[in-house]
């Protein structure tokens, strides 16, 4: 478990040079170690040879020239210092003894194998008393019944040994090195790459939809999908565009055949006398009035968005407006069994549209009580944070999904927690985006750490 969490917060990069790295190290320990093993092999062979072929040379020059031949010519072929020669008698006695230091702490046998026959050879390999060589020990009897000792010591085998091993070890790491440039080209010209994308999609998924994917340093066929992504998001952004100025055209050219209607209406509801007529015409100015709302909502939130929107500004204290819009709203928090506070001591003027900021706390207002279940609670709260007045909405509902604490700002976009029962388009909080945009500021909500959820208006001093 606690690997796995571990490695999830590794990235891939660190991941694949943690694997290419065991891998790699995996394969440099297996080779030396073979390497090593057929290399002993070898010079135990060549080893076993030596001590062999020098022997037989030393018995035939013995046979020929005798103990002061053998010495003088062992003297003078300065053999190293891991290789010395003895001549035993069969009760034991030395005749002749020429150990270097490093062959002197080995057990040579005092005799000879009582089962060796004249000219037969015995190997025996001796142990070092306080080191981990070996001397590789040969026994040849001569033909006046002595017996000839030669034996070489490992100490060069060893260091021969560890040279190669040191050297293989040197040039796989140097491999190594050269193993993890594809991996630092991979990371570079695709991970990279994929990770400048991966913003890309966030701030496109946040509802920024004026970026661009980039890849400029990738693969091709990266490049190829941002060139074909950014075209389809050129042309999703096009028509995007197209419906919301062809739902602009038609919010601006029906306001005047709306009014012209509800003129009609006013004058056929004031002059008939027939009841059921009279219902008829006052049902139709209500749904007049709605879509002459919903068409100014729409212009409202486009002249927001453009920063075009008319702004009437007067001085407007907003602890006496939100005072008002608390008892305002108070009745309707009491039907519905929620508790509405006022969190706001400290009178604030700004010049503000007094207009525009009260319809942008109301629907703030009517989403807290909208979704806020009974027995809860709904504050109103006024917080001064450096050269900003923010007019909080606090509820204590459902609160919003993290992707939706961005996307909840569109038009059209209802959150997660919207039902067929919960009547509106998902202007609402466009239009406190747009006017809040129109005065200079910004609107914005967070999730709530004891649950529900908080929307604010902010507003510059």
């Amino acid at each position: 478990m606690f690997f796995t969490r571990v490695l999830e917060r590794i990235s891939s990069t660190w991941r694949l040079a943690i694997l290419q790295g065991v891998l790699l190290a995996g394969s440099m320990a297996l080779c030396v170690t073979m390497a090593s093993w057929a290399l002993r092999g070898d010079l135990d062979t060549i080893a076993r040879a030596v001590v062999l072929d020098d022997l037989g040379e030393y018995s035939v020059l013995y046979n020929r020239a005798g103990l002061p031949g053998l010495s003088e010519v062992f003297t003078a072929g300065k053999h190293e210092d891991d290789q010395g020669v003895r001549i035993t008698t069969p009760d034991g006695n030395v005749l002749l003894e020429s150990i270097p230091a490093a062959a002197a702490d080995f057990a040579w046998p005092a005799q000879a194998p009582a089962s060796l026959q004249s000219g037969g050879i015995f190997l025996v390999t001796l142990k070092h008393v306080a080191s981990p060589h070996q001397l590789l020990a040969g026994c040849q009897l001569l033909n006046d019944g002595n017996a000839l000792w030669f034996g070489r010591t490992n100490a060069e085998d060893k260091a021969y040994e560890e040279h190669i091993r040191r050297n293989l070890w040197l040039a796989g790491l140097g491999a190594l090195g050269l193993a993890l440039l594809p991996l630092w080209w991979f990371g570079h010209q695709v991970l990279r790459p994929v990770h400048e994308m991966m913003r890309s999609m966030q701030t496109l998924a946040e509802g920024r939809t004026d970026i661009v994917m980039a890849a400029p340093n990738a693969v091709p066929e990266l490049r190829a999908f941002a060139v074909a992504y950014n075209r389809g998001l050129a042309r999703i952004r096009s028509l995007t565009e197209e419906l919301q100025s062809a739902n602009d055209f038609l919010a601006h050219e029906l306001r005047t055949p709306l009014a012209r209607i509800r003129g009609n209406l006013e004058k056929f509801h004031d002059s008939t006398d027939n009841p059921a007529a009279h219902d008829a015409a006052a049902r139709g100015l209500d749904e007049i009035d709605r879509a002459t709302q919903l068409i100014h909502t729409i212009l409202t939130i486009r002249a927001g968005e453009n920063e075009a929107l008319k702004l009437h500004l007067e001085p407007v204290g907003l602890l006496d407006l939100l005072r008002q819009l608390h008892d305002l709203y108070l009745p309707a928090a009491d039907q519905r069994a929620l508790k509405l506070s006022l969190m706001a001591h400290r009178e604030i003027v700004l010049s503000l549209d007094r207009q525009r900021i009260t319809q942008a706390i109301a629907n703030l207002l009517d989403n807290a009580l909208a979704y806020t279940p009974e027995g809860g609670g709904v504050e109103i709260a006024l917080e001064v944070s450096g050269a900003a007045v923010r007019v909080i909405v606090r509820d204590t509902g459902p609160g919003l999904l993290e992707d939706e604490l961005e996307t909840i700002w569109q038009r059209n976009a209802r959150g997660s927690a919207a039902c067929s029962q919960s009547p509106g388009l998902g202007l609402g909080l466009s239009l406190v985006r747009a006017i809040a945009i129109a005065h200079c500021g910004s609107a914005g909500c967070a999730n709530r750490s004891g649950g529900g959820a908080e929307f604010w208006l902010e507003l510059p001093m």
